[in-house]
């Protein structure tokens, strides 16, 4: 895949009634340039990928990015997600940074993210070669599980990574209050393993999110979800696993991304009739690089 962008596309645009800053149009082609270097590996490697939440979204409603959206997000079935970590742990060079728990025991959430750099302010060559974009950008990566259709074992799997996602996100908390061994020991227990009381803990803990994620597969389930949105709220998420037996291909931005073939099925599942755009429904504060901006104009005051 070679990524190409059409004349004018830097420039700042209205969308939907939505204007499109210049510094937005760097953001996204940054973003695109790295998605780019996800693919090509998928493509080396025989990976299979899907886009996700507003990047699918924006593949089929607007053929590119939702207007008011600032992020790109693909999700992989537990196989593919795991020969991507893999794939990555070869291919990656700087300037790129992967930031995943199979990577750094500091990482703070479940999945993966793929970054143009670590940290502000970036060299200006990397700058120049993310189009202009002085802040650090990415793609958010997921990986779907399967359920069991055995009820107990589903409630099971549940809890088991209920427990482990909690004290994985709570550990600072819990060295404070003293809370920590006492539900370490619970989580051995549960878990049947044995956890380093060291600085690998936190990713530790990730990694027995995954393997609890993983325990069940294809021929025992019925249904596909990613854990962290069940646990954060959403129990009875999850999509009908013969949504992502094909993939399709549609334009976004000019390149080809691989959607679900029963993508409707999926946004229907998602955000009901996503054929309505609804204006600023993006689950963090846009932009994101706001304070990867005021930082940026600290230092220059400096």
């Amino acid at each position: 895949m070679k990524l190409l962008f059409e004349p004018g596309f830097f420039e700042e645009e209205e969308r939907s009634g939505f204007i499109v800053s210049s510094e937005m149009k760097r953001v996204w082609a940054a973003e695109l340039k790295v998605l780019e270097f996800i693919i090509n590996i998928c493509q080396k490697y025989g990976i299979h990928y899907f886009a996700d939440y507003g990047t699918l979204l924006g593949a089929v409603r607007h053929k590119g990015f939702v207007p008011w959206d600032d992020d790109i997000d693909i999700a992989l079935k537990r196989a593919d997600y795991m020969k991507l970590m893999s794939a990555l742990k070869k291919e990656v060079k700087p300037p790129y940074k992967v930031n995943s728990c199979y990577f750094s025991d500091e990482r703070r959430q479940p999945f993966c993210s793929i970054a143009n750099y670590s940290h502000v302010p970036m060299p200006e060559e990397v700058i120049d070669e993310f189009f202009g974009c002085p802040y650090v950008v990415g793609v958010d990566v997921y990986a779907l599980d399967y359920v069991p259709r055995d009820e107990e074992s589903a409630k099971l799997q549940m809890a088991m990574y209920t427990a482990v996602y909690d004290l994985a996100m709570r550990l600072d908390e819990m060295r404070e209050t003293g809370e920590l061994e006492y539900y370490l020991v619970q989580v051995e227990e549960m878990c049947n393993v044995k956890l380093k009381r060291d600085n690998t803990l936190r990713g530790q803990l990730w990694r027995l999110c995954d393997m609890i994620a993983a325990m069940f597969g294809e021929e025992e389930s019925d249904i596909l979800t990613f854990f962290p949105r069940n646990v954060q709220g959403d129990s009875d998420f999850g999509y009908l696993k013969e949504w992502y037996d094909e993939t399709v291909f549609m334009k976004f931005e000019g390149i080809n991304i691989a959607v679900p073939k029963n993508y409707h099925e999926v946004l229907t599942k998602l955000y009901g009739d996503y054929t309505i755009p609804k204006q600023n429904t993006s689950s963090h504060n846009y932009p994101f690089f706001a304070v990867q901006r005021e930082y940026l104009k600290k230092l220059k005051k400096l």
